[in-house]
C-alpha cells in the first residue's frame, strides 16, 4: 500500500469523522505531517490543537505546499473534519502499527538515544524514525509512512524520548514495541518529569512493555528493580557478555574500533571487530547495543558490523571535524549534565590544549544551579584551558570554574559568533549545549569562518 485514500481513512476513524469534503476520487495521501515544515507534495497534512495556536492556521500554507487534504477538528472545505485530531491520528497510527509482522524496537534513554536508534537501524537494514522525531504525534505519521512504504516484515526502529511525566505510557500505547532498549538513566528533562527517580521509572516503563527483548546499558542497569533486571539483558564496555573493548584512535586520526563479544542464542559467544562512525564510548556503547539486537533477531554480526561503519550519525553528536591545526567535537545538538560529562570524556583523547564552549543545560528545574555549578568543577578537574560559558543558566558553571586558566561568560549564541577570532586556532574545541541555546549556528560560523582562512 502506497496511498491512503478517502474511504480507507474513513473507515479507519469510523465514528470519529463528522463530515468528508468533496474532492476527486482519485484525491490520496503518500503520508501524515503535523508540521508544514515536514510536507511534501502528496502528504496530508494533520491540524492539531497546540498550547499557543491551532495548526488549522496553517491549511492554507499546507495546500499550497502540495497537502492532498487535511485531516482537523476546525472545519475547512479541504479537511476531513473528525471529532478530535489528536485521537484521530492516533488511531491511524495504531492502526498503522498493528498491521507490522517484524520486530518493533523503541529505543530509549536520557543519553545516546538518538545515535544508538541510528546505529540499530543501520544494523537491521530497518526502517526508522527520522532525526529526534519522537512525541506521540510525530511518531503516529512515522508509523503510518512505515505502513503505506515498507513491507511489514521489514524492522521497525523508533526513538521514544520523553520530555513530561505520562508521557511515555502514550508512546507505548501507540507504538506498542516489541522490544526496548534503554541507554542510559540520567539527570534530564527534570522540570517536566520530576527527579532522577521519576526519570527512572518512566524510562523503564519500556523495559515493563516490550515483550521480545529488552536491552539495558551499563548506567541505566541500577535504576531497574529486581523483576526488570530478570527479564532484561544488560550490555556494556567491559568483561562480561555482552561486552566489549573500544581502541579510540581519535587523537591519531584513526578510525576508532569496537571489539565486542556478543551472546547467542544458545549460551555461547560471538565476537566480532566493527569500525565506529564516531569517537569514545557513546558511540561504541551504542554499536555494542545494536549489536547485539541484531544477533538476537537473526542479523550475522559480521554484517550487522559493516552496516554499523557505514551508518551516517545525526548531526552535531560528537562529531569531530578537523580545520587546520583545530579538532572540533560538535556535540551541539543537546546537553544535561551525564551526556556534558561523556563529551568531556571524549575530548581528553583528542589533541591537546583542550577548550570548550559551554552552553546552558536546560529542562533541569530545581537542579539547575547545583548542576550547573558542578559541571563547573568538572572543567577544570578536566584540565581545560580556556571556556567559554553561553547563557543564563550556565552563569553559574561560570562562577564554579574560577580555577580555569581561562574563563568568559556571554549572554547568548550570538554574543559569542561575534567573538570568534577569539576560539582558538590549534588544539581541540568542545561546543556542548542544549538545543534552545543554538550552538550549532556557532559550529557552522565557526567551521566556515576558518575554512574561508585555510582557502586564502
Amino acid at each position: 500500500m502506497e496511498r491512503l485514500d478517502l474511504p480507507t481513512l474513513t473507515a479507519i476513524l469510523g465514528d470519529l469523522v463528522e463530515s468528508v469534503p468533496a474532492l476527486h476520487p482519485d484525491v490520496a495521501a503518500s503520508g501524515l505531517a503535523v508540521h508544514t515544515d515536514h510536507l511534501r507534495p502528496g502528504v496530508a497534512f494533520v491540524a492539531l490543537a497546540g498550547a499557543r495556536s491551532h495548526g488549522i492556521a496553517y491549511a492554507d500554507a499546507a495546500l499550497a505546499a502540495g497537502a492532498p487534504f487535511l485531516l482537523s477538528d476546525r472545519p475547512h472545505p479541504r479537511a476531513v473534519l473528525v471529532r478530535d485530531a489528536h485521537e484521530a491520528l492516533a488511531r491511524l497510527g495504531r492502526h498503522a502499527r498493528g498491521a507490522r509482522r517484524g520486530a518493533v524496537v523503541g529505543v530509549t534513554g536520557s543519553v545516546g538515544k538518538t545515535t544508538t536508534k541510528t546505529l540499530l537501524g543501520a544494523a537491521l537494514d530497518a526502517f526508522t524514525s527520522p532525526g529526534n522525531i519522537n512525541t506521540p504525534a510525530a511518531l503516529a505519521c512515522v508509523l503510518v509512512d512505515a505502513w503505506l512504504h515498507h513491507e511489514p516484515d521489514r524492522p521497525l526502529v523508533v526513538e521514544l524520548g520523553i520530555d513530561r511525566d505520562g508521557e511515555m505510557a502514550e508512546l507505548l500505547a501507540l507504538v506498542a514495541p516489541s522490544h526496548g532498549v534503554l541507554t542510559a538513566i540520567a539527570e534530564a528533562h527534570l522540570a517536566g518529569i520530576g527527579t532522577l527517580a521519576d526519570v527512572a521509572r518512566e524510562k523503564g516503563r519500556l523495559i515493563d512493555a516490550a515483550p521480545a527483548g529488552r536491552y539495558v546499558g551499563t548506567s541505566a542497569w541500577p535504576h531497574l528493580n529486581d523483576a526488570q533486571r530478570a527479564g532484561a539483558r544488560r550490555v556494556g564496555l567491559g568483561d562480561g557478555v555482552p561486552g566489549g573493548t573500544l581502541v579510540d584512535g581519535a587523537a591519531t586520526g584513526r578510525t576508532p574500533r569496537l571489539h565486542a563479544v556478543l551472546r547467542r542464542h544458545d549460551g555461547g559467544e560471538a565476537r566480532v571487530g566493527v569500525d565506529l562512525p564516531g569517537p569514545g564510548a557513546p558511540y561504541a556503547e551504542a554499536a555494542l547495543l545494536a549489536l547485539q539486537v541484531a544477533l538476537d533477531l537473526g542479523v550475522d554480526p559480521s554484517t550487522a558490523a559493516a552496516r554499523i561503519a557505514a551508518a551516517h550519525p545525526e548531526p552535531h553528536r560528537l562529531q569531530v571535524h578537523t580545520v587546520a591545526a583545530l579538532t572540533l567535537l560538535d556535540d551541539a545538538y543537546n546537553a544535561n549534565p551525564a551526556s556534558a560529562l561523556a563529551a568531556l570524556e571524549v575530548l581528553a583523547g583528542l589533541p591537546r590544549p583542550h577548550a570548550a564552549v559551554v552552553g546552558d543545560m536546560r529542562e533541569l528545574g530545581a537542579r539547575s544551579a547545583s548542576a550547573h555549578a558542578e559541571l563547573g568543577r568538572a572543567l577544570v578537574d578536566a584540565g581545560l584551558s580556556t571556556v567559554w560559558f553561553v547563557g543564563p543558566e550556565s552563569r553559574a558553571a561560570f562562577e564554579a570554574a574560577h580555577d580555569l586558566p581561562e574563563r568568559h561568560h556571554v549572554a547568548d549564541t550570538d554574543a559569542l559568533i561575534g567573538m570568534l577570532a577569539a576560539l582558538p586556532e590549534r588544539g581541540s574545541l568542545l561546543v556542548k549545549g542544549s538545543r534552545s541555546i543554538g550552538l550549532e549556528r556557532l559550529v557552522a560560523a565557526l567551521l566556515a569562518g576558518r575554512q574561508q582562512q585555510v582557502s586564502a
